[in-house]
Order: structure tokens, then C-alpha cells, then sequence
């Protein structure tokens, strides 16, 4: 059974004590003050989790948190209001070490999950899971569909897998992901560049914004100016932690390629997405030619978008020349594209619209890869992937419930 500590500058009055004993059996609950003077010191006897009132003094919770948090890393610190906290306190939070912002009245479920999730006995069994798999969406060259192809798909590989997604919008210089999903972002991958050094499961989890349809999403950069600070360390060490706690990873590329990014490419499944005119063949031989020398063949997948009938002599002429067959085929559907952009929606799911028929059917086969290339995968985890990461401490940070 978890020691608990419970932080409130009213513990005659407070309610934490109450929903602690309704939610499950608890070893022992101390009560501390957030005063300076009665701060917990080194040595002292700690808890498994604090659990922080926030609602009478914010400023007051948050110099607990970094004063508890410099002690005891590892300590798991979960805060909770009756206010809504700004962005501002939700960033402070993080790096102050909250693992978790619940609302206030507690729902007793929500508090009973966090709980659960954060004892110590579990961690360890978690710890054993297989990364998950990495899927990398990386267009030719600007403007034939990269992001629309990873946001649809990203959806339709969350509900045909029924497992844990993310999609990461790494597109240069700015991310439309969100703006294809109507979500409004509280954090971006800017946040996450400028934190790589704290990134743990509960610090992406905080950055990120939930879409209805179940899936995660990690804003794009706002601004150009995002990505002056963005090292390739940085960027890999958001991949592999969201790897180690989501069953597919969904990278929207872009366009963008530079050759530091070999070692991670290597570990991902690439669709290559080109459409099928001269420029767009002529840009996909290239690639396949030049930037992906060297990355196991399996692992390129190539993907026409905006495909018509009339272009089968032009794409078999590719296979043939490239010795490779083309992954997929995504029909050109301009009409029901845009009124999905225009209102911030997934592609329609109505019998009829040959587009998301194609991206549920593509989602299906990444969803059941080969055992060729799955038992490669497991092989060989993510250690590349390590070698561009520098070595980072666990550090529990924010999530949202």
C-alpha cells in the first residue's frame, strides 16, 4: 500500500484526506504545510507520492514542488486546483517536477488511476514494454499532401489498432496538424526542444493535445523562429520517448531532410509520399536514390498521393526502374480534402469516398507488419537512436488526466 503526503496551507479544512480514504486502502497519509520553514529536509522519511493542493496558493505550491523535487527526483508529485491553471503555471509546474494536474472536487476514479499509475510496484513492469513502432511521413518536396496523409492516417491507425498513437509534428518551418484537427494547443514542439533535457512519458504527456478520436497530438512549431534551438539530440529524445510509451509514432516530416537524421530514419518505417507527375517521379527517384542509400529497402515504403488511372504507365515505368514496388496508391479526392481542411476534420468515414477506404486499408498493413521486419525492430531496439541522445536522468514532470 502507497505513503502519502498531502500539502495544503489548510489541512483542518482540507478535502484530500477524505478522497484519499474513499479511493483505495492507504498505508499512511502524512500532512505537510508548504511553508518554507517546515519544507521536508534531506534525510527525513519521504512518502511514495505527494499529493499538492494548489487551490489557496500557487505561487507557494510551486516553490514546495522545486524545493521537494531538488531533494528527491524521483519523488512523484501530483498537483491539483479548483482553478484552471494558466499555460504559464502548467510549464512552471512541469519543471518544478508535478507529474500530474488533476481539477478539484478530485474525481475519486481519475485520483484512484493516478495513484495506481505512479506506485512504484508498477514501474518496473512497465519498464519491459517493446518501443513502439515509428512511423515516419516525409514528402518529396512542399505541398503534395505530407500532413494530410499523416494526420489521416494517424486517426485511421488509431481506430483500426485500437492502440496508444501519437503524432508528432515535426514539418518545417511551421506545423498544420492541429489546424487539420481543429485542436488548440497549450504547448509545442518549441516547449518540447527547449525541456529535451527533463523529456520522460509524463513530461510529453503534458505537451500534449487530445483529439476526440482518441488520438495524441504534438503541435507543430508556431513560428519559424521554433526551430532555431532544435538540435537533433533533442528532437530524438522526444521520438524515443514517446516510442517507450505509445504502441505507433507518427512523424510528420515534411519535406525537410538532413543526413544527421540517418541513425533515426534507419529505425522508422518511411512512407515516402510523391505525387504522380513528372517533377514529383523525377523527386522520388532522387530520393530513393540519394537519401536513402543505405536504409534497408523494407523500410521505404513509397506512397502516391493524388492518384489517378491514368497515371499507371507513368508509375510502372518507376517500379520497374527502381526495382521497388509502390506501397500505396492514395486517390485524388481535391473536393473532400478541402472541406475536411476548411473545417478541421478527419476524411469522412461514409461508405462511397474511395480516400479513406485506401488510408484505413494502408493503416491496416502498417498495423501487422512482417515478422521480417518486426523481429529486425526488436533486434536492434533503439539503439541508434541512443547514440544521438546524451544521457538524461528519469524526471517526473506533468501529465494531464
Amino acid at each position: 500500500m502507497l505513503r502519502l503526503a498531502v500539502v495544503s496551507t489548510d489541512l483542518k479544512s482540507s478535502d484530500l484526506q477524505t478522497a484519499l480514504e474513499r479511493t483505495m486502502p492507504i498505508h499512511s497519509v502524512e500532512q505537510w504545510t508548504p511553508s518554507p520553514k517546515l519544507h521536508p529536509v534531506p534525510g527525513e522519511s519521504i512518502p511514495d507520492v505527494v499529493l499538492l493542493d494548489m487551490s489557496q496558493n500557487t505561487q507557494a505550491g510551486l516553490e514546495f514542488a522545486n524545493h521537494v523535487h531538488r531533494l528527491h527526483p524521483a519523488l512523484p508529485i501530483v498537483a491539483c486546483s479548483q482553478f484552471q491553471p494558466s499555460p504559464d503555471v502548467l510549464l512552471r509546474a512541469m519543471r518544478a517536477g508535478v507529474q500530474d494536474f488533476l481539477p478539484k472536487p478530485l474525481d475519486f476514479v481519475a485520483l484512484k488511476a493516478t495513484l495506481l499509475r505512479l506506485n512504484p510496484e508498477g514501474e518496473s513492469a512497465k519498464g519491459s514494454r517493446q518501443p513502439g513502432k515509428l512511423i515516419v511521413v516525409m514528402g518529396t518536396k512542399g505541398g503534395v499532401g505530407t500532413s494530410t496523409v499523416a494526420v489521416n492516417l494517424a486517426v485511421q491507425l488509431k481506430q483500426t489498432a485500437e492502440k496508444n498513437v501519437v503524432l508528432l509534428d515535426f514539418a518545417r518551418p511551421l506545423g498544420d496538424d492541429c489546424l487539420l484537427l481543429d485542436l488548440q494547443p497549450r504547448f509545442s514542439i518549441r516547449d518540447a526542444i527547449e525541456n529535451a533535457d527533463r523529456m520522460d512519458a509524463h513530461f510529453l504527456a503534458g505537451l500534449l493535445t487530445h483529439h476526440k478520436s482518441g488520438l495524441e497530438v504534438m503541435a507543430g512549431a508556431l513560428s519559424p523562429d521554433d526551430w532555431q534551438n532544435a538540435t537533433m539530440p533533442a528532437l530524438a529524445r522526444v521520438i524515443a520517448v514517446a516510442q517507450s510509451h505509445y504502441d505507433f509514432v507518427i512523424v510528420d516530416f515534411g519535406s525537410f531532410y538532413s543526413s544527421e537524421w540517418k541513425p533515426v530514419l534507419a529505425e522508422a518505417e518511411i512512407l515516402l509520399v510523391a505525387e504522380p507527375n513528372l517533377p514529383g517521379l523525377y523527386q522520388l527517384q532522387r530520393y530513393v536514390r540519394n537519401v536513402f542509400s543505405g536504409i534497408d529497402e523494407d523500410r521505404v515504403r513509397l506512397v502516391i498521393n493524388r492518384w489517378h488511372r491514368r497515371d499507371e504507365e507513368a508509375l510502372k515505368s518507376v517500379e520497374k526502374h527502381l526495382k521497388r514496388p509502390i506501397f500505396a496508391r492514395l486517390p485524388n479526392d481535391f473536393h473532400q480534402v478541402t472541406v475536411a481542411a476548411s473545417l478541421g476534420v478527419p476524411l469522412s468515414q461514409n461508405h462511397g469516398y474511395a480516400l479513406p477506404a485506401k488510408l484505413r486499408e494502408l493503416a491496416s498493413r502498417l498495423a501487422e507488419p512482417t515478422p521480417e521486419v518486426e523481429e529486425h525492430h526488436n533486434s536492434i531496439a533503439t539503439f541508434p537512436l541512443r547514440s544521438c541522445i546524451p544521457h538524461v536522468s528519469a524526471t517526473p514532470i506533468l501529465r494531464f488526466n
